[in-house]
């Protein structure tokens, strides 16, 4: 099991104090992030060291995985490059398919968390199809989408209108027209002792 206290002499034990901190008054909170695949891209490097480290600091943290085939993933392929300002265009099929596992991963999950984190288009429908019940849902957007296709962005727009917040890595990347209550900016900054994290908060 990852320790965050094993991070002491790369980040400095003051960051590892202040992730304890912080964390105090979050022991036992109920937290599921939600990706697309357990291996084989950035997110799923991120989560497979975030979990384990989000337990040793109290909270109840799970990741869950969506289930879907070939035909989805091609779907999202194509969304993914089109919220990259990519020229693609979603046929009335491929959207279809995208609603269809979206709405069977939703009927899916329904156990009961406090904070729902769902990262990049693969799983932002969930929340639309499947409710909010009590928790707050908030949307990890790990890619560039300060000029998103307009036809893609379109169909996924509507579904963002309900979440509590959003996360980008730069400013840049908030669409202009974004729905979202709040959104957080967490970056990296090259620091004279190392990297640090940034965070930036713009009220929705």
């Amino acid at each position: 099991m990852r320790r965050v206290d094993s991070y002491g002499i790369s980040a400095g034990s003051e960051a590892v104090e202040r992730l304890v901190m912080l964390a105090a008054p979050l022991q036992d909170l109920r937290i599921a992030h939600i990706s697309a695949t357990p291996f084989g891209g950035g997110v799923a490097e991120i989560l497979s060291s975030e979990i384990p480290l989000l337990r040793n600091l109290g909270l109840k943290a799970d990741w869950k995985i969506i289930s879907a085939d070939e035909s989805f993933f091609s779907v999202t392929k194509k969304i993914h490059n089109g919220i990259q300002g990519g020229s693609h265009f979603l046929t009335q099929k491929e959207k279809e398919t995208y609603i269809d596992v979206s709405q069977a991963n939703a009927q899916l999950f329904d156990e009961e968390y406090d904070v729902v984190v769902v990262h990049d288009p693969q799983p932002l429908a969930l929340l639309d199809l499947g409710g909010k019940r009590s928790a707050r849902w908030i949307w990890r957007c790990h890619i560039d989408s300060s000029q998103p296709n307009a036809d893609v962005w379109a169909f996924l727009r509507p579904y963002l209108s309900d979440y509590d917040a959003a996360v980008f890595t730069l400013p840049d990347f908030v669409p202009a027209d974004f729905l979202s209550r709040r959104v957080e900016l967490i970056g990296l900054l090259q620091m004279h002792r190392g990297v640090r994290a940034r965070v930036a908060r713009y009220p929705g």
